[in-house]
């Protein structure tokens, strides 16, 4: 027994002994296995650079996408200015006025009238629209005429969402138009040779006489709105006078 027992005791001691080499060979394997590490992180960067590499056109796409969407609109705000001066201050003859006149009727183009001041107290409407400014032309005033002719991009714009389906401009809708003294002319709201040219008619001679108005001097202002009682289509226009510049005699 006793031999037994030194024979088991013996071989529990080889057994000790190979673990113990073998855990001095791992030892030695572990830095090897650390050093494999940052090598398992370069592949996940490598993933993260496939990654972004393929969504790089999306990238491009949606940039360039913005990037029109950008010029459309810096387009659109460019033209649009230049579209409303075109049709009014700058048709003017810088001839016929003086420089100080010049920026006093840039101050009223950009200045924004109440339309309320010419209904003093009286509640007519719950909203006008946007005004229409324009200087009168020898045509709008002209006896032969009988017209005031408006801008089709500002009419299209500003005034006719105001109209019901059941209000056709081509055709013709009656209007009653306010004055700056708050008097009410009757005239046709009327759109010719089809849908081209926004015109106030009928009665518009009449307002042209009643309020002195004379081409190249009056400047005009146009609200649309609709009668907050009889829901009718209206008008109402403001009147400006600027002094013609005197003529050096020779």
């Amino acid at each position: 027994m006793a031999i037994s027992t030194c024979e088991t005791t013996s071989l529990t001691h080889k057994e000790v002994n190979v673990a113990a080499e073998v855990l001095i060979e791992l030892s030695q394997y572990r830095p090897r296995y650390r050093r494999q590490l940052p090598e398992e992180e370069d592949t996940d960067d490598e993933d993260d650079i496939d990654d972004e590499v393929a969504s790089t056109p999306l990238l491009q796409v949606s940039q360039s996408r913005q990037k029109q969407s950008r010029k459309r609109k810096e387009k659109s705000d460019k033209n649009q200015p230049k579209r409303v001066k075109k049709q009014n201050i700058m048709k003017l003859n810088i001839g016929d006025f003086s420089e100080e006149t010049l920026r006093s009727i840039e101050v009223w183009y950009k200045d924004e009238l109440d339309p309320h001041d010419i209904f003093g107290d009286n509640e007519v409407t719950k909203q006008f629209s946007k005004p229409i400014k324009k200087q009168l032309m020898s045509s709008d005033v002209d006896k032969d005429q009988c017209r005031l002719m408006l801008s089709k991009e500002q009419v299209k714009e500003k005034m006719l969402p105001f109209l019901d389906e059941s209000e056709d401009p081509v055709k013709g809708v009656d209007v009653s138009v306010y004055g700056p003294d708050g008097t009410v002319h009757e005239m046709k709201f009327k759109i010719w040779n089809g849908d081209k040219t926004p015109v106030l008619t009928s009665g518009w001679k009449q307002f042209v006489a009643d309020n002195g108005l004379v081409m190249t001097s009056n400047f005009i202002t146009v609200w649309m709105f609709r009668h907050i009682k009889t829901r009718n289509i209206c008008f109402a226009i403001a009147n400006n006078s600027f002094p013609l510049k005197k003529k050096s005699s020779r």
